[in-house]
């Protein structure tokens, strides 16, 4: 049975099902085969089937369809309601875990069949036990995982005690599998988010956070989780509360200090130090906490990662994209560009020059350090920023991004300072930015010509109006 909405016709699974099984024992057909030939028929009538499950096998005497993530969802379901042991729910856990993981039509179908009630009740009855909490944990994740409209104010209640009794978990597994479970629950949510602040979330991950500061994989789980919180990207909101979540958590519960300090312990383990930096990046949403970063010894710190970590572009990138951020405050830019954070920059991004992420956060970090100070921009010029710039402009020659932020880049380096314009044209930037202009035409096209008219070079610009001398009618 086909049900027509307003935008597509959808199809239920017990459908889709009936008519694999169709093909398979009226027309003899291979289940592969079958299965792709009810894709077409139903593509045919214009039918989505993007919450449709594809995978499944026939039962041995091949007169039903077998869903496993619905065979092992039986299976804890009877755990649930009895008292479940490791033996019992182990392995339905595991291909539970593994078929989530499949496609998001997989979490919808176990949801449709009742799994956050069967997990949220064997959780519950599992929590006192951490060989059973763990895998039972890790399959709530896993079918939360783009799905997080399925928590509940019970689940919300549950979450918070589980993060509380995390703190003084000996298993690495469980309080990193909680945090990940709160990430999931609020991206792309705006509603868990805010009810989850309600309950306490933040502060309770944060004191997770310390607790468990020793461990990398809890630290790097509760970094993602407590950066959830100061996303806006829910589509279905007008208006998110990310800027005063993040205002929470650097007023309320001091998380700048609190990471900045961890980092420091962390600068032997990029993937760790690189979690916290882009946690303290979410923190600059005001010039004040932008200021506590650097009191707080952010540019040591990033200057440190520069220097410690030559050879990882992730965590250069990440070091970058923290000092973009806080260089928005005019007293940190001019602090930054004492410490000799720029020529460090530029360093990056000469050695990760094919690495499209260095090179963007680079552009970006640069380009606000020059940003109004035209003694900022003549030391980048003078550090070789300018070639910089426009060797991995030519070296990403087809990334739109690359090219926008190229362009702002120059642009800021270039407008006020009259031999910066001049030293760009003799690195060849008209014959770059006019490339860019042809290969990517109206996205760049703004920001590319500004940078020529601002470097004095030729510009051809559209007139979007012009009077006609007429007055206008009353």
């Amino acid at each position: 049975m086909c049900v027509d909405s307003k935008m597509a016709k959808v199809v239920y699974q017990e459908t889709f099902d009936s008519v694999v099984l169709e093909n398979v024992t009226e027309f003899d057909s291979p289940l592969d085969e079958a299965i792709d030939e009810a894709i077409k028929e139903f593509e045919a009538q214009g039918v989505h089937l993007g919450i449709i499950v594809k995978n499944m096998r026939l039962s041995e005497d091949k007169k039903t369809i077998v869903h496993d993530i619905l065979i092992a969802l039986e299976k804890l379901r009877n755990a649930a309601d009895g008292s479940p042991v490791l033996e019992d729910i182990q392995g339905p856990l595991t291909t539970f875990s593994a078929q989530c993981k499949v496609s998001i039509a997989h979490r919808v179908m176990a949801n449709n069949h009742g799994a956050y009630a069967v997990l949220l009740k064997l959780l519950k009855k599992v929590q006192r036990d951490p060989a059973l909490l763990g895998p039972s944990l890790k399959a709530m994740v896993a079918m939360t995982e783009l799905n997080p409209d399925i928590l509940t104010g019970e689940g919300i209640q549950f979450l918070m005690e589980l993060i509380e009794d995390s703190k003084y978990s000996d298993n690495p597994t469980i309080p990193e599998y909680v945090a990940r479970w709160s990430t999931e629950c609020c991206l792309k949510h705006e509603v868990n988010r805010q009810n989850l602040v309600a309950a306490g979330a933040l502060g309770s991950l944060v004191a997770l956070l310390q607790a468990q500061k020793s461990n990398s994989r809890v630290v790097k789980a509760t970094s993602k989780a407590l950066r959830a919180y100061t996303l806006d990207d829910d589509i279905r909101q007008a208006f998110g509360k990310a800027h005063e979540h993040a205002r929470l958590l650097a007023e309320e519960h001091g998380l700048i200090a609190i990471s900045l300090d961890m980092i420091k312990d962390w600068l032997q383990d990029s993937d760790t130090a690189s979690e916290l930096l882009s946690t303290v990046g979410k923190l600059c949403v005001r010039a004040e906490y932008c200021q506590e970063i650097v009191d707080h010894g952010a540019l040591h710190v990033i200057n440190n990662v520069f220097v410690s970590f030559p050879d990882h572009p992730a965590i250069n990138k990440q070091a970058m994209s923290l000092l973009k951020a806080m260089v928005g405050n005019d007293k940190v830019k001019t602090e930054a560009m004492k410490s000799g954070v720029s020529q460090l920059i530029i360093a990056a991004i000469i050695k990760h020059q094919a690495v499209v992420g260095v090179c963007e956060e680079g552009f970006g970090a640069l380009s606000m350090l020059a940003l109004r100070v035209p003694a900022h921009a003549k030391q980048i010029i003078q550090a070789g920023g300018g070639q910089a710039i426009i060797q991995a402009m030519k070296i990403h020659y087809n990334n739109m991004q690359l090219q926008k932020l190229g362009c702002m880049a120059i642009r800021n380096i270039g407008c006020r300072v009259p031999e910066n314009r001049q030293l760009f044209i003799e690195y060849g930037v008209e014959e770059v930015i006019n490339s860019a202009l042809q290969n990517h035409g109206e996205p760049i096209k703004d920001v590319a010509k500004a940078a020529l008219r601002d470097l004095d070079l030729k510009v051809d610009f559209v007139e979007q109006w012009r009077g006609t001398g007429h007055e206008i009618c009353r």
